[in-house]
Formats: C-alpha cells, sequence, structure tokens
C-alpha cells in the first residue's frame, strides 16, 4: 500500500521542524555518497523514513528517541546485490548473522525455491520471507542451470510471468547458459522480451565470456556481470557498459585482483559493486559479508568513501531503487549504519526503517524462520530401496570398454579423460585413481553411471546437495555407496561420507535437501568437520561444497554428469547416456 496524502504532510512536518521526529540520531559524522563528504550532521526519522539530514533539533519531541552517535560515521545500510540465501543457510540464519554485520539489503536468487517448487511455491516463500527486518528483492532464473525434463513447463511463459508481477522482483536472474544469449536463442528471447514488458531488469553470468562475445551479451540487454576474474576483464565489462560486481566468494576469492581495476588502472567506480555470490558458512564468518569487501578495498588503497559508495549507492542505483535505499537523505528508508571507524566496517548499531535490529554485531530483534516443511521443502528423494542396490551404482558391461572419465581439476572445472576400463561381474571396473559415480533422479526415473577421477579416496560419499537436487553419489565401493544413499534417504536429505575406516559422518539437511535446520554456527562447525573429512580422504581442493554443486551443471566447461548423461558441456555432445528405472 502507498504512503497517503496525510503520510506526506506529516513527514514534511517532520522535515520542517513543525512535528516530532520517532527517532534522532545526533552527534556522528555523515558520509554523504552522494558527494563523497563526510561532515557532523544529524538525521531525524518518522515511520521508517529519513525527514531530515542537518543541524537542527525543532523536531525532536519529548517521545523522540535519541540515539548519541557520538565518535561514530554514519553509513547507508550496506547492499549485496548477488546472493544465493541457501548455502547450507536458510535465508532467515543469513539475514540474522550478516543483518548485524550491516547488510541490511540483499538481493536474492530465487533458482532453488522456484526449481523446487515451481511460481505459485516460490511466491508463498517471498511472502514468508518478508517478515524478516531486512530488505529482501529477488531476481527470477528463466531457466534451470542444469539439465531438467521439466524445464520447459516450469519456465514456460504464463509461470514465469506470475513471478515477474510481484513487486520483490526486480530482476531476471543469471542465466549461466550465456551461449543461448549470444546464439539468439528464440525461446529464452521470449523469456526476456517478457521481462523487458514487465519492466525487469537483467542480470548476467558471462563465464569465459570473450570480449567479442562479450558484446552479444550486452546487445541482448543484459545489465551485468559477476564473473570477472582479472581486473582486465573487470574494465573490459565497464568499457561495453555493463555494472561490474566484484566478487569475493568461498569459490572465488578475487577482489585483490580485481580492485587493480581501480587501483592500479584508476577506471571511475560508479559502476562498480561488492557480491560475496553465495558463500559458504565458514568462509562468510572469517571473510565477513559486505563489510568484509569494503574492508578490504580500504586495506589496498581504495578511498573509504569510494569503496562505501560501491556498497551503498552505486548498487542501489543499479537495482533502481536509489530513491529508496542506499543513501542517508530526505524520504529515503531510514537503513543506517553507526561504525566506530573507517577501519574495520563493524558497526556499533544497524537501524533498518527507523529500528534498531542489531548492536554490537547481534541481532536484537526476532528473526522468525518460516515452517520450511509447510511450504513444501521437504526433501525429494529416490525410494531408499532403490537406492540400497549396490547394483544401482554401475556401469553395466560385459567386455572392456573406452569410458569418458570426468577428471576434476578444481573444485569447479573439469576434463575429459577417456580411459580403457575392465569388466568385472557385469559391471565396468574403476582404476585405483578413480571413484564410481552415479546421479539418482530425486524421482527415481533415471540413473546416470560414470567414473570421477581427481576426486580422492573415500569408500562413498552421498549428497543432495547438488545444482540439480538430485542425488549424487560417488565411492571406491559400490556396497559403501549404496549405505551412504540409503543414510541420506533416511536423513530426508543431506550429506553422508563413509570413510576409509569405514565410519559414516552425515548431515542433515531436511529442508529441500540443501538448508539445514540447524543454527548458523552449527551448520559452518559440520561443514568444516565436512571438509576436513573430505580432505583427510583425498579430496584436494578447498570447498567440497562447490564441487558437489557443479559436477551436475551444464554451464561450466568439461564433462559435467547429469539427467541428460555424461555430457561434454563444450560441444554439447552425450559422451553416455542416462538409464531409464
Amino acid at each position: 500500500m502507498g504512503k497517503t496524502v496525510a503520510d506526506m504532510q506529516k513527514i514534511v512536518a517532520v522535515a520542517a521542524g513543525k512535528g516530532a521526529a520517532d527517532l534522532y540520531i545526533e552527534g556522528g559524522s555523515l558520509v554523504n555518497v552522494f558527494t563523497g563528504e563526510i561532515y557532523p550532521a544529524n538525521i531525524a526519522v518518522f515511520q521508517g523514513k529519513i525527514a531530515y539530514v542537518g543541524n537542527s533539533r525543532k523536531m525532536v519531541g519529548p517521545r523522540t528517541e535519541i540515539i548519541d552517535a557520538s565518535g561514530c560515521y554514519l553509513c547507508p545500510g550496506f547492499i549485496e546485490v548477488h546472493t544465493h540465501p541457501w548455502m547450507v543457510y536458510t535465508p532467515a540464519t543469513m539475514v540474522e548473522v550478516h543483518l548485524a554485520l550491516g547488510t541490511t539489503t540483499f538481493v536474492c536468487d530465487n533458482l532453488f525455491f522456484y526449481a523446487y517448487l515451481g511460481a505459485d511455491g516460490f511466491l508463498r516463500i517471498m511472502k514468508a520471507l518478508a517478515k524478516l527486518p531486512a530488505r529482501l528483492y529477488w531476481v527470477a532464473r528463466i531457466m534451470h542451470q542444469t539439465i531438467d525434463p521439466e524445464e520447459p513447463e516450469l519456465f514456460s511463459i504464463p509461470n514465469l510471468d506470475k513471478v515477474f508481477m510481484d513487486p520483490h522482483v526486480i530482476k531476471v536472474g543469471e542465466i549461466t547458459r550465456w551461449p543461448k544469449l549470444v546464439e539468439g536463442n528464440e525461446s529464452v528471447m521470449r523469456r526476456i522480451k517478457l521481462a523487458e514488458e514487465r519492466g525487469l531488469g537483467f542480470e548476467g553470468h558471462a563465464a569465459g565470456c570473450s570480449y567479442d562475445k562479450l558484446n552479444a551479451v550486452a546487445a541482448v540487454g543484459v545489465e551485468s556481470c559477476h564473473e570477472a576474474i582479472t581486473a582486465e576483464e573487470a574494465i573490459n565489462r565497464l568499457r561495453l557498459g555493463l555494472w561490474t560486481i566484484l566478487r569475493h566468494s568461498s569459490l572465488r576469492r578475487d577482489l585483490p585482483e580485481l580492485l587493480r581495476a581501480v587501483t592500479d588502472y584508476k577506471v571511475q567506480t560508479h559502476r562498480l559493486l561488492f557480491s560475496t555470490d553465495g558463500s559458504t558458512p565458514g568462509f562468510l564468518a572469517r571473510e565477513g559479508w559486505i563489510e568484509g569487501m569494503v574492508r578490504k578495498a580500504v586495506k589496498v588503497g581504495v578511498e573509504p568513501v569510494t569503496a562505501i559508495q560501491m556498497a551503498t549507492i552505486n548498487a542501489a542505483t543499479y537495482l533502481g531503487l536509489d530513491r529508496k535505499i542506499g543513501a542517508i537523505a530526505p524520504g529515503m528508508h531510514a537503513d543506517i549504519l553507526l561504525l566506530p571507524d573507517l577501519q574495520n566496517f563493524k558497526p556499533r548499531l544497524v537501524i533498518v526503517g527507523g529500528n534498531v535490529v542489531a548492536a554490537d554485531g547481534k541481532c536484537c530483534v526476532s528473526i522468525p524462520e518460516p515452517d520450511w516443511i509447510s511450504l513444501g521443502l521437504k526433501a525429494k528423494l529416490p525410494p531408499r530401496e532403490l537406492v540400497s542396490n549396490p547394483g544401482l551404482f554401475g556401469v553395466p558391461s560385459d567386455s572392456s570398454a573406452i569410458f569418458p572419465v570426468i577428471e576434476v581439476i578444481s573444485a569447479a572445472i573439469n576434463r575429459l579423460k577417456e580411459r580403457t576400463l575392465e569388466s568385472r561381474g557385469g559391471f565396468l571396473e574403476r582404476k585405483e585413481d578413480m571413484l564410481y559415480c552415479a546421479l539418482v533422479d530425486h524421482r527415481g526415473k533415471w540413473v546416470t553411471n560414470g567414473f570421477v577421477e581427481g576426486f580422492g579416496h573415500m569408500e562413498a560419499l552421498a549428497a543432495t546437495f547438488t545444482t540439480s537436487y538430485d542425488l549424487l553419489v560417488l565411492g571406491r565401493n559400490r556396497t559403501a555407496m549404496a549405505a551412504a544413499a540409503a543414510a541420506v534417504v533416511d536423513m530426508g536429505g543431506g550429506i553422508a561420507l563413509v570413510d576409509g575406516n569405514k565410519d559414516m559422518f552425515k548431515m542433515p539437511l531436511v529442508y529441500g535437501g540443501i538448508m539445514s535446520a540447524d543454527p548458523y554456527e552449527v551448520s559452518m562447525e559440520t561443514l568444516n568437520t565436512l571438509q576436513e573429512k573430505v580432505r583427510e580422504c583425498g579430496y584436494p581442493y578447498h570447498d567440497i561444497i562447490y564441487t558437489l554443486l557443479f559436477l551436475v551443471c551444464d554451464f561450466l566447461p568439461g564433462p559435467r554428469i547429469t539427467a541428460g548423461g555424461i555430457i561434454d558441456v563444450k560441444t554439447g555432445q552425450i559422451l553416455y547416456p542416462p538409464m531409464p528405472l
């Protein structure tokens, strides 16, 4: 419901000193992101909006709450422009931790909720999360990021239009399959046209895109990209008019290199933004959220006000919300941080909509956790009797054969390695440096089997934490794989690991097989334990979570195991087909 004439008259009265403010913040130094100045100023707030910025106290009444900001800098709340709010944590636990650190607005990707529950289910999720004491906006995907037989119906024009009409949805989400943009895929173009008609912007995901192809991505209407990994790539995106989101995440820790665009090349910063891109809990605990990125930027030589602008007004302008958030000025939402210094950027107080929501790193308001199960996020799992059969996890063959093995060469990148494998007992036998690998449809309709090299030597690992939300199972021993898979089904979703001693580690993820019901700190410790255990089992990289996600996707180069079989993403060739069940 919009503001009334009476509302407008009341805030004008407060601004003019003829009415009483609800909140008055005095004694601080204002960080003005419009002018780049820092100077003494007080702030009057009425009904959640900023009514006045200056030195007058005429609007202080007998019931006005007064906050002494002496010794503090008054800064707009930080904005996260691109996050995936289900990286083991839930959106509510994400907000609880990072709101206290000064991020007051989160722009969330809807893919998990939408792919799992459809348009109507996602709308219910948004409604439930609107009760959180932070600002949550959403980007809406128009296609999956892995092969899904149900994709055409799920992302149909009528379904997408339901989502596009909601005011909390402000952009089309990243299209990870950016080659479809370059080729002008008609189905994708129709969905983009619908989004444009509904007034939505369009965020990009041009990982590995050459400069020439980046032109085509920009020409179709993409506004931004967070996939630059070097200063030169960041500059190329700026040169083509793209808002360039500097990422620092648990998968890609690129911020120091990306900031060379500012410190070495001296580019203008008004179209530069920050994002942590859905990082894991342990990484965020160590590195911080947006306040951590501002801190790192200042440490390498970016001016404090410039770094704050990148985290506030730049982000708000990109989102089309710069008359509501991103600055401290009359008429804007009163999202304000009291920062003791401009080095650490850890707020003494966090204010959202004129209410104090956090103090000294702790939330002081209720963070309601939705009833995820009643909203439909009970994990979808294949039948236990199906996954308990060791014979499910093998490539049938009565003779030796050359097989397309997936070689894992980083936490996210694979390459194809064809190897001759012997047959035994009706199945191809793995080599000592390989694992069996299977992706089992969560509906129990198909399985794709194969082999993985470079992953480790665990007896078995089973997980529903995948891009496709199906059950991924790997291991040296098919009987152990069946036990781990059955354990995941018994948990109602999650991750199970059987190590070389046959000990079972379990991490329940009961909300859609992706999110944990545990508190944030518990999830963080459990993930740390998982990382330690897989490292002991020979997993050589820094982020097992992202390897599980990306082994089944079809937007990164190399072979991937998907619903369409083992595919070569670059050529689109099916290297080994799925098997119907």
